[in-house]
């Protein structure tokens, strides 16, 4: 460097040392937050640029390629017509050398079809052996008709039922009552629907107020209650008819012996204690035997008709009505009824 150069430099230095030396730099301020800060200037937003539309790439349309119709195909021959397939053996492609040691497979062997078999001819089956013929029993001929209830000679029934009064004279003196009863039944064979049976039966009838009060006057006592017992047994012949499939008519008539018993009961009043909620001081009624008479066995017949209905065998249902008559002594006419009965025979 020119030594004029060096001294000028050294002049300028020496004098901005006493100026470097009385400078201070400012304190640091931190800048101000963002709520402080002026906001940023508007820039308009800029109008993107227009790009024109590229055109696709032109692809010739596919050729137009016409259906091809089925080809007719043979319906295939049954299995054991058909040819084994033949073994077709893929292309060979590349190969790769095998490793050392490697063995073949065994050569392939097609598995041989097997030999058609012509199905065994179908021939009818052997007619069954013959058997001879049997003409049926009267049991069974018997139940044939009935198809439903079975012959047995002995049959034990149990009955019960209401018997109503008929005719103006027995009318006046009895009301209608119950009846209970209980028989056998007796068939010989079961070739012949016939048979016999037995029945004893009760019956109570209430005595009107006619006959209660014409008794108040033969006796002179306050008959308020009285009542007639008609006790007995029928001896009938009966007849069976088969009506439908699982029920059967029957018919019956015979003779019977009957008693009749009258009971009749006078009331008096006795002071005493009536009990209703409360008790209080009254007159209570009290019933007495005033009069018992009991007719001798009194002839009668009767007939009816019946229909059964088979339950669990031997036990059946059966529903019956008869027309009875007995003869009254002393020339007194004839009592008619009507008992309408049901039960179960077995």
């Amino acid at each position: 460097m020119k030594p004029k150069k060096l001294c000028a430099l050294g002049t300028a230095m020496a004098l901005a040392a006493p100026a470097l030396a009385q400078y201070q730099a400012p304190p640091y301020q931190a800048p101000p937050p963002a709520y402080q800060q002026p906001p940023p200037a508007y820039q308009p937003p800029q109008a993107p640029v227009y790009q024109p539309p590229q055109a696709p790439a032109y692809q010739p349309p596919p050729a137009y390629q016409q259906p091809q119709a089925p080809a007719y195909q043979q319906p295939a021959p049954p299995a054991y017509q058909q040819p084994p397939p033949g073994y077709q053996q893929p292309a060979p492609g590349y190969q790769q050398a095998p490793p050392p040691g490697y063995q073949a497979p065994p050569p392939y062997q097609q598995p041989q079809a097997p030999a058609y078999q012509t199905p065994p001819a179908a021939y009818p089956p052997p007619p069954p052996p013959y058997q001879p013929y049997q003409a049926p029993s009267s049991h069974t001929a018997a139940h044939a008709s009935q198809q439903g209830i079975r012959y047995h000679p002995w049959r034990v029934q149990i009955e019960g039922g209401y018997t109503i009064t008929q005719g103006d004279t027995v009318k006046t003196i009895l009301n209608d009552g119950g009846s209970a009863g209980l028989g056998i039944t007796w068939f010989p064979t079961a070739a012949i629907p016939f048979g016999f049976r037995v029945d004893g039966s009760w019956t109570s009838h209430p005595q009107t107020l006619n006959a209660l009060a014409q008794a108040s006057q033969s006796t002179g006592l306050n008959i308020a209650d009285g009542y007639t017992d008609i006790y007995g047994g029928d001896i009938d012949a009966e007849i069976d008819l088969p009506l439908g499939t699982r029920s059967r008519e029957y018919f019956f008539g015979g003779v019977g012996w009957y008693r009749e018993r009258t009971t009749l009961k006078s009331v008096t009043y006795q002071q005493g204690n009536i009990c209703w909620f409360f008790c209080y001081p009254g007159y209570v009624p009290v019933y007495s035997t005033a009069s018992q008479t009991t007719s001798g066995w009194l002839p009668a017949w009767n007939a009816g008709v019946g229909f059964e209905f088979p339950l669990a065998d031997p036990a059946t249902f059966f529903i019956d009505g008869r027309f009875l008559r007995i003869k009254q002594p002393n020339g007194g006419g004839y009592w008619d009824f009507i008992p309408i009965r049901v039960g179960i025979r077995f």
